[in-house]
């Protein structure tokens, strides 16, 4: 009798158990679908790479969809949609979303990091491109200070084209603080605006620029300091073993529109300041 007594006990302890726990879970239950999202953290996950995509430029994408989170209710929040959003962002390679154990939706994005800023004078469109060659449009959102290319794009040759280039230059601190901006007329005159003002730079071919570098550094060093910084408005690179540079106040040659199918000569000496920095000059000088 005591045996029996003492397992009708046992469980009814047990059921008053099970029942504490189910009601537990479900007042537990009632609360969590009364949290709301009491903050959203942004992970930039690459943001080391650069300050481009902001916290609140990604608040402004979900505000504008109207899948503004913060301050809603937990269960009401559409996870995958708002990864969905962000994932069609011009400006994201990537996006995950969760809830933290503290109520705060975690936003976690990875950017794409644009590398030149185009104006495109073809179509007069503006748009960045990364280091990929990924195009996107500009938007007031997100800005970031990168090097700006112009020139007409509608033909073969395009802004990717100066990716190579551009690496180069913004490996080397000098460089990187010499170029402004550049500026293409034609796959044959691939040029840039120098900090020192008052000149161009014309390397010719995007090809050969360490050695073009090379000779621009002398002719600024053995000249251009010599004469002054504003004797010539333009310094062309284009030609093997010399600087060509035009002289403040002469008659700029005329350039007849580039045929990659001639070899293009040197301009004139009679309308044009040569200053040789010749390594042979029993050579002719020849495009780079």
């Amino acid at each position: 009798m005591k045996k029996a007594l003492k397992k009708i006990f046992q469980y009814a302890v047990l059921l008053v158990i099970a029942a504490l726990l189910t009601g537990a879970a479900v007042w537990a239950n009632q609360q969590s679908q009364l949290e709301v999202c009491k903050q959203v953290d942004v992970v930039i996950l690459n943001s080391d790479a650069s300050t481009f995509v902001t916290r609140a430029g990604i608040m402004k994408e979900l505000e504008t969809h109207n899948i503004y989170p913060d301050g809603k209710l937990i269960m009401s929040l559409d996870i995958d949609s708002i990864e969905r959003v962000l994932a069609r962002c011009d400006y994201l390679e990537s996006a995950e979303c969760y809830v933290s154990d503290i109520n705060h939706l975690v936003v976690e994005v990875r950017q794409y990091v644009p590398v030149m800023r185009v104006y495109d004078r073809g179509d007069s469109t503006v748009y960045y491109v990364n280091h990929q060659g990924k195009r996107f449009a500009v938007d007031g959102r997100y800005h970031i200070d990168v090097p700006v290319v112009e020139g007409d794009f509608t033909g073969s040759f395009q802004p990717v084209r100066l990716l190579p280039l551009l690496r180069y230059v913004d490996s080397d601190a000098s460089l990187k603080g010499l170029v402004s901006m550049y500026v293409v007329r034609d796959s044959n005159n691939v040029c840039f605006v120098p900090t020192i003002c008052g000149h161009i730079v014309n390397m010719g071919r995007v090809e050969g620029w360490e050695s073009k570098f090379k000779k621009l550094r002398l002719f600024y060093d053995n000249v251009m300091s010599k004469k002054g910084w504003d004797s010539y408005t333009e310094v062309s690179l284009k030609w093997d073993y010399m600087v060509v540079g035009t002289l403040r106040g002469k008659k700029t040659p005329y350039i007849a529109p580039y045929n990659p199918e001639e070899d293009e000569q040197a301009p004139p000496i009679e309308s044009i300041g040569i200053d040789g920095l010749v390594r042979n000059s029993q050579e002719p000088p020849t495009k780079q």
